[in-house]
This record gives C-alpha cells, sequence and structure tokens, in this order.
C-alpha cells in the first residue's frame, strides 16, 4: 500500500473543491501500516500549523477548521515511518490537485483550499446567460454618424482593408480608421441576437476616446460620438431588456488616453487644462510624473497614461461619489462591468468598486480580466484577492480557452485537458464557478476559426496578405469541424458561454487588429451558424446545463466524456430546477473510438446503458439524454 491522497475524492478530502470562513474541511491520508504518525502542515496568511492526524485503519484523518478571513489555505502531509524515516505528500508538479505524489524532503508543492467569504453570492440571472461579445465599431451601422476628426478614415466600405497610419502625436498606431458601427446598429441587431438566444451583450469600451478600440478613454462621462448618445445607449438597455438581453459595460480604469479631459497632452480639451498642461489641475494627481517631465503608462505605451487608482479624487470621481462613473452607467441601464487588465487594479480598488457597484444594483455583475487561475493570481508580488467575495464574481475563463484549443488540436490529452478543467472546478468556489466567462476568443486573441485550423502566415507577411489570409481546403473543414467541437463543449460545459462576435459564422482573423474586422453580414456559414443555435437553444431549455452538476466521466487520449444533472428538483445552489440529465462525448482525433464508461451512477446507466459503452466517429461530438 502506497502512501495517497487525492483531493477531488471525498474519501481523502471533504467537502471538494473551495470552502468558506470558519467551515471544516476533513482530511484523509491512506498509508501504510509502516507508517507510525502523520501530520498536516497547514499554512495560511504566513501561519503555520502542523495537526496531528488519527489512525483510523489504513487511513490517517483529521478536521481543519477554516480561517475566520477569506484566504488562500495551503496544505502537504508529514509521515513518519517505523525506523525513522520521513516521507512528504505534495500535490502534483503541475499544482493541479487531484492525485498527489511522495517525496522524501519537504520541497514539494503544496494542496490549495480556497476559503471565501460566507454569504458571497454572485447574480443568478448571469449564470442562466449566454453572452455575446461585441466591439462596436465593426458589428453593424445605424445610422451613419459624422467622424469627429479631420485625420480620421472613415471607410465607405464594410468590407475594404484597414488603413494603417502612425499615431500624430505618439510612436505606435493611431488605430484612427472607422467601419461606423454604432448603437443604433446594435439596437437593429437585437432581433438577430435573440434568435440567436443571447441573453447578455458585453460592449468593448464604448466611451469618448481617440482610438476605434477605445481603450484610451478620453472622457468616461460621454458615449463617443461615433458610437451615438447617451440616449443612444439607454434605449439600447431598454429595448435589449425586451428581448430578455442585458448590457455589460467595459471599464478601463488602470489608465486614460493622453488625448483626454484628464490629462490633455495635446491641448484637444482646451490649451490650458487637464494634468499634462495644469500643474495645478484637479487631475494632475491622479497620474505619476517624474522630475524630467515623463509620466507613468501601460506597458510604455505613451497614449496611455496611467492612473493612480486610490487617489482618493480619483475614487471620488469613478467610484465612490453619487453620480461617480460607475453608478450614472448602471442607472443609465448597464447590468455590470468587466473590468479591463484587472492585474492592475489594486485590491483596495476593486473592493470599492464591488461595494459601490452593489450599493447601486445588488444583482449588478463585476467581472475581472484575468488570464491564469484567479484564485491563485499573483501581480506585482502579492496574491491576489479577487475571488474570496469581496471583489470580483467572476473572470475571462481563459484556462477554459486554452486548454480546449490544446486539446483540440491535440496538443493535449483528454486526461491533460481534465485536470485543467478540474482544477479551476477545485480552485474556484462554486458561486464564481458558474459564472465564469467561457470563451472561444476575443478581441485580444486570434480568431477561433484561424486557431483551429492550424495554419498561420509567414512572418513577413504585408498588411494586406494579412487580411487576405483565410483557410482553405481540407485546413478549412478540418477548423469549421473543431469551432463546432468547441461550441458543444462551450454550451455543455460548466460557466457561461460567451461568444465573440462573428465567431458563429466562421469569421476568420489573424491577431490584433485581424481579429477585429468588420462582421461579414455577406458571408455567412450557414451550417455553423445552425450549429451554434441549436446548441444555444438545447442549453437555455435545460436547467441542467446551467445550473447542474458536473462529474467527469471518461477522459483518455482523444475523448473527453462529462456529465451534466440536476435531480431532486434542486440544482447545485439548492434553488428550485427542472430535473435532467445528458451525458456529452466528444472525440478530437481522426480515428473512431469505442470506449466504455465504468462506475456509472443509475442515472448514468439510464442514459448509457449498463454496459457504459460508446461508439464516437472522429470529430465527432454526441449527447445522450
Amino acid at each position: 500500500m502506497e502512501i495517497y491522497h487525492n483531493s477531488r475524492n471525498l474519501k481523502y478530502r471533504s467537502p471538494f473543491g473551495a470552502v468558506c470562513t470558519n467551515e471544516t474541511v476533513s482530511l484523509s491520508l491512506r498509508a501504510p501500516i509502516e507508517a507510525v504518525s502523520a501530520a498536516v502542515r497547514l499554512w495560511s496568511d504566513d501561519t503555520e500549523t502542523l495537526i496531528p492526524m488519527n489512525r483510523k485503519g489504513d487511513f490517517f484523518t483529521a478536521d481543519v477548521k477554516m480561517p475566520e478571513t477569506p484566504q488562500l489555505v495551503w496544505y502537504y502531509f508529514i509521515i513518519e515511518i517505523s525506523g525513522g524515516q520521513k516521507a512528504y505528500y505534495f500535490n502534483n508538479r503541475e499544482r493541479l490537485g487531484g492525485e498527489g505524489e511522495i517525496r522524501t524532503a519537504p520541497d514539494g508543492n503544496s494542496y490549495q483550499i480556497t476559503v471565501c467569504k460566507t454569504g458571497f453570492k454572485t447574480p443568478d440571472w448571469f449564470k442562466n446567460s449566454i453572452m455575446y461579445q461585441i466591439f462596436p465599431d465593426r458589428f453593424f451601422c445605424g445610422e451613419k454618424l459624422p467622424k469627429k476628426r479631420s485625420e480620421y478614415t472613415i471607410h465607405e466600405d464594410w468590407y475594404e482593408p484597414f488603413t494603417f497610419q502612425k499615431h500624430p502625436y505618439e510612436d505606435g498606431p493611431a488605430c484612427n480608421d472607422f467601419y461606423g458601427g454604432n448603437l443604433q446598429g446594435i439596437i437593429k441587431k437585437l432581433p438577430y441576437l435573440n434568435e440567436l438566444g443571447i441573453s447578455v451583450i458585453y460592449l468593448n469600451p464604448i466611451f469618448e476616446a481617440y482610438s476605434n478600440h477605445r481603450y484610451d478613454t478620453a472622457s468616461y462621462d460621454k458615449i463617443d460620438p461615433m458610437l451615438g448618445t447617451q440616449e443612444d445607449f439607454e434605449k439600447l438597455c431598454s429595448e435589449g431588456r425586451k428581448y430578455g438581453i442585458r448590457i455589460i459595460l467595459d471599464g478601463v480604469f488602470s489608465h486614460t488616453g493622453s488625448d483626454s479631459v484628464y490629462f490633455n497632452k495635446y491641448g484637444s480639451y482646451g490649451e490650458n487644462s487637464g494634468a499634462w498642461r495644469d500643474i495645478a489641475s484637479p487631475y494632475r494627481a491622479w497620474y505619476q510624473f517624474r522630475e524630467d517631465g515623463s509620466y507613468d503608462s501601460w506597458w510604455g505605451c505613451t497614449n496611455l497614461p496611467n492612473v493612480n487608482e486610490t487617489e482618493p479624487t480619483y475614487l471620488d470621481y469613478i467610484l465612490r461619489d453619487n453620480d461617480a462613473i460607475i453608478k450614472k452607467w448602471l442607472r443609465c441601464g448597464a447590468s455590470g462591468w468587466r473590468l479591463d487588465v484587472a492585474d492592475e487594479l489594486p485590491d483596495e480598488f476593486i473592493k470599492i468598486l464591488r461595494r459601490e457597484v452593489k450599493s447601486v444594483s445588488p444583482d449588478a455583475l463585476v467581472i475581472g480580466e484575468v488570464w491564469e487561475d484567479a484564485s491563485n493570481k499573483i501581480s506585482y508580488g502579492k496574491m491576489r484577492e479577487y475571488l474570496l467575495g469581496d471583489e470580483l464574481d467572476s473572470v475571462m475563463n481563459y484556462p477554459f480557452k486554452d486548454g480546449m484549443v490544446d486539446f483540440l488540436m491535440g496538443s493535449i490529452t483528454a486526461e491533460s485537458l481534465c485536470a485543467k478543467v478540474m482544477s479551476v472546478c477545485e480552485n474556484y468556489p462554486q458561486e464564481v464557478l458558474y459564472s465564469l466567462m467561457n470563451i472561444a476568443g476575443t478581441h485580444d486573441t486570434m480568431r477561433i476559426k484561424t486557431v483551429l485550423g492550424g495554419e498561420n502566415i509567414k512572418e513577413n507577411a504585408t498588411d494586406k496578405e494579412k487580411w487576405d489570409f483565410s483557410l482553405e481546403g481540407s485546413a478549412e473543414t478540418t477548423a469549421l469541424k473543431r469551432v463546432m467541437l468547441m461550441a458543444f463543449m462551450q454550451m455543455t460545459f460548466v460557466g457561461v458561454p460567451c461568444i465573440y462576435y462573428g465567431d458563429e459564422i466562421g469569421m476568420e482573423g489573424l491577431s490584433d487588429p485581424y481579429n477585429r474586422k468588420p462582421y461579414s453580414w455577406r458571408k455567412i456559414n450557414p451550417e455553423l451558424l445552425a450549429r451554434y443555435k441549436k446548441l444555444i437553444a438545447l442549453r437555455n431549455k435545460n436547467d441542467f446545463l446551467r445550473t447542474g452538476s458536473f462529474v467527469p466521466l471518461y477522459a483518455k487520449g482523444s475523448v473527453f466524456v462529462y456529465m451534466r444533472e440536476i435531480s431532486g428538483g434542486k440544482d447545485v445552489f439548492g434553488k428550485k430546477a427542472h430535473d435532467g440529465a445528458g451525458i456529452f462525448a466528444v472525440n478530437c482525433g481522426n480515428t473512431p473510438k469505442e470506449i466504455t464508461v465504468k462506475n456509472l451512477t443509475p442515472s448514468a446507466k439510464k442514459l448509457l446503458g449498463k454496459d457504459g459503452k460508446i461508439t464516437i466517429l472522429p470529430m465527432e461530438s454526441r449527447i445522450f439524454m
């Protein structure tokens, strides 16, 4: 008998996953008779505790009470063997939880227990949603609006290539060509989004800015005139509600634009105003100026000066005042905020933001841009507190995207994918897990179809070649099959699916800016769109696909099988829900597979049969309901 612990098996750790403050976690370790004693080494907030374990047959056990304050707790086991030897049982080298490893010295990775705030709650409406991300200039043009600046390029042809111009004042591209997509255009396409099955729109920034991406905010208080007006935004929110569609805004609060009412480097907002031009400006304390006149900027981009997020006047303006920015736009109809580069916002800022958002609308959403496991993210040398109950409701689920892409491309096995997925399930509070923004593509990543095509363009390609790049022949056929599998897993997985505009019709595009092309309304793949509609309808129809349990049943090679279920009339949160169950199987390989799912529950046997056998063709997904 070997020493053994598995953090995902209730026999060894109960309850599973994240817990609340003051909750008790039972930890068990299987050990041979030669083991004389065992202890749990516990570490949290710089406090170390050694807890002796009691012998019960083949197991050592200990009940561990979690701290009174939200934090991460880390543990491993110390085992004394007869003869005076010691062994140590740690988390695995990938730090993914589950089965660990025996070591002869205390130099391994500890297991993680996330301890969140008791009573931590995320919006239920979001858990039941399908999300759709829109880059506003590139979705649809309602009534054409006049351009703001003479140096702007306005494309008369929706489908003509980008223009690339140098920024007039700083190094780098200007990003000052526009196609005319606007809020009126989104309003006109609400029937399309409703037919697709969408219930939340996430908008990239819509506030006044110099660029087409608008991450260089010029005024948080105004809708960019090229997108419309405050009245247009309010109408979008009210019309959206008629279709059951909510609006989420992009909050860019770690920096502003240099060409803004606050910084005013180029005099666009008056000769003697703004932090750059007036040392007595009320905005001067927002920024970090050096003695030589230079200033701190986002990743060295001088058109994006960083702000001091904890400067009291900035906190008041953005968060705390009765008419603060986050409150104004919630009152105008927004249902929440997505926080750009949450890594670069101090914990204190996010905590105040959450408190103020919830004071206006307790059911509003606060979601953050985090690219890694957000439960144990270290940013600027500090362990972040995103998911402990006082900051974010959830995050963009890049681990989901990366794992799915690697699996579909054959870079990792189903075993590896399952381990990555279950690590997130183990580390994230359940309220967060069911609110995860499960992305396939975003404005920051290459189009998912292009990624899954497995081909790329030569490094020295021209701008036109990059614009024209598209998959052909077998590469496109394979890519479409993989996109369909990706959509299948998005719509049947735990978390909230998010579609990047145009992915549902097969749009292609290399990295930024080619992933931000105008929506191709005249080139739609009907088979792919029909597939998305069918899968979305399936999810919207069945409670168990939104708030039902998630259990992997089989993960080997190219085949991943998992089950979603609600039984007893209550979902995983104890809320009333319709009973139902489904088993979902994916084979991303090039050969058919015949597998046997073992240790089936009674409900799984009803779906698969007693023998648990599944035959699945290459690049195929199957549903058993």
